[in-house]
């Protein structure tokens, strides 16, 4: 069990009210709100123990940071934008495809992310 303090709180509720995944410095962003003197370091503490604990869960693609999100979010695709680089989750599932892998080699999970440009970016936001 993890001891709950103001500072790891406040590291859980910005990746709740984010509603997507987001990096150490996205996180330390939001949860300074809640926690003006909140660190880098300190960020990065609280995610290991929440990932090693089961609570996160990181989302990693090639050429992006890596990011994290609350581990009951379960299987879903990401939207990332091309243009500022954020990740969005996508709601609904996404059925597995069925893929044979090449002999010896073992499948050990699927990821499904679609690319394009955010309504923020696009300029679609009122």
């Amino acid at each position: 069990m993890i001891r709950r303090t103001r500072q790891r709180d406040s590291v859980v509720r910005a990746l709740r009210k984010a509603g997507r995944p987001l990096s150490p410095p996205e996180i330390l962003d939001a949860a300074r709100h809640d926690c003006p003197g909140l660190g880098l370091r300190t960020v990065y503490r609280h995610i290991r123990e929440l990932s090693e604990a089961g609570q996160l869960v990181g989302v990693d693609y090639p050429g992006q940071p890596l990011r994290y999100e609350p581990a009951a979010a379960g299987h879903h695709a990401h939207f990332i934008c091309r243009r500022c680089q954020r990740v969005f989750d996508l709601p609904g599932d996404i059925p597995d495809i069925p893929v044979k892998p090449p002999p010896g080699f073992r499948l050990s999970g699927q990821e499904t992310v679609f690319y394009g440009t955010c309504a923020e970016c696009a300029g679609d936001q009122p």
